[in-house]
């Protein structure tokens, strides 16, 4: 029990002191690190195999038909129906299904590329954010550590009272402690982007490359998204070609079985149906999906002037208070007061700015072939 106390100890004051535990320090690139992630990502390589599997079964059932062709001339007119129609799908159906299934898991393979991509990219403008209010937060410490020196002085000087001291400390230790907090949400986020980016999650970062946001958002009309979507969805493009499959197969039925009311014919029928209701289905789930995105991103970039015009009022607040502080008309205090005003006008801005850029991220790849591989039936 004791080793268990002792261990848990350990973790609390590594976790507590948790810029200590990370690596070396260097640059992360996002984009970079993203193409490095891609390659590595489970989903796409699972992909890839599956693609692979599927040229090999193509190769395979090339070769068979040769075998099932030889059997259907070797029969002629001797052959029934249903023999008939065994010999002629074992030529033409499982090289037509393996050619879907090719293209099925190559567009898979680009789906989980970007959902590689929309992952790191959400988890990078969190980090960001987070390090933003880091930035902040050492400012405001410093601010109170200076107060609390001054403070100190000013006691020893005769110019203060200890309350005014005591009111320095408490100031100066509630800044410690929000840093230290702010401190280990940002190392969380940390972590969580080298999850992401398949490395070390201790691996520190001394500089982050590449600040996602959008000063002035382009936004297109609603009609034009969704005809992107309808046109390059992974969900559209594989239920139209397992339409065509379909179609494909059920004419090869309709070549033995004419009539539309031979049981055959009819089960060759209801494939085709299927394959027709799962792409009627895409096509109603895709634009509700892309009006949500859409309304996200207006919403979004109607509130930007007002994010705008609150950072060029704390801006001009700035400027004043800096003339009237080196004029000597107004104390440090003050100062750092709006200061840290304008630092919280500027974060608050750019993680608006992201958040604009990350809609106009999730709304381009919904637009292309998609980001989520749970859409896409295996």
């Amino acid at each position: 029990m004791n080793k268990i106390k002792t261990f848990a100890a350990a973790v609390i004051i590594i976790f507590c002191t948790s810029t200590s535990v990370f690596a070396q320090g260097n640059t992360l690139d996002i984009d970079a690190a993203i193409d490095a992630a891609v390659k590595e990502s489970y989903e796409v390589k699972s992909a890839d195999i599956s693609t692979q599997q599927a040229q090999n079964s193509y190769n395979q059932a090339v070769k068979n038909a040769a075998n099932y062709g030889d059997q259907l001339d070797e029969g002629g007119d001797t052959l029934d129906s249903y023999t008939r129609l065994t010999l002629l799908q074992g030529i033409a159906n499982p090289p037509a299904e393996a050619k879907f299934s090719i293209y099925k898991y190559s567009n898979m393979g680009k789906v989980a590329e970007n959902q590689v991509k929309l992952s790191a990219y959400t988890q990078y403008t969190a980090l960001m954010d987070f390090k933003d209010a880091l930035d902040l937060e050492k400012q405001k410490f410093q601010s109170a550590k200076d107060q609390y020196n001054i403070s100190q002085l000013k006691l020893k000087l005769g110019t203060a009272s200890p309350a005014d001291v005591k009111q320095a400390e408490a100031d100066y230790y509630s800044e410690n402690l929000n840093l230290n907090k702010v401190q280990r949400q940002y190392d969380l986020a940390v972590m969580k982007i080298n999850q992401v980016l398949d490395r070390d999650i201790y691996t520190k970062y001394d500089v982050l490359l590449r600040d996602k946001i959008t000063e002035s958002p382009y936004i297109r009309s609603y009609d034009n998204y969704v005809s992107d979507a309808l046109k390059n969805r992974a969900e559209i493009l594989n239920a139209q070609e397992n339409v065509n499959l379909k179609k494909f197969e059920y004419d090869i039925i309709k070549g033995v079985f004419h009539s539309k009311y031979d049981t055959m014919n009819q089960i060759g029928q209801y494939g085709v149906n299927q394959a027709q209701d799962a792409l009627d289905i895409a096509e109603i789930n895709i634009p509700v999906e892309i009006n949500n995105l859409y309304s996200d991103l207006q919403n979004k970039s109607k509130m930007l002037d007002s994010k705008k015009d609150a950072f060029n009022l704390a801006q001009r607040n700035y400027n004043v208070a800096r003339v009237k502080y080196n004029a000597g008309v107004m104390s440090k205090v003050d100062f750092d007061v709006q200061a840290s005003n304008l630092k919280a006008a500027q974060n608050d801005l750019k993680s608006f700015q992201r958040d604009i850029w990350m809609a106009q991220l999730k709304l381009n790849l919904a637009c292309g072939v998609g980001d989520d591989t749970s859409k896409l039936s295996n």
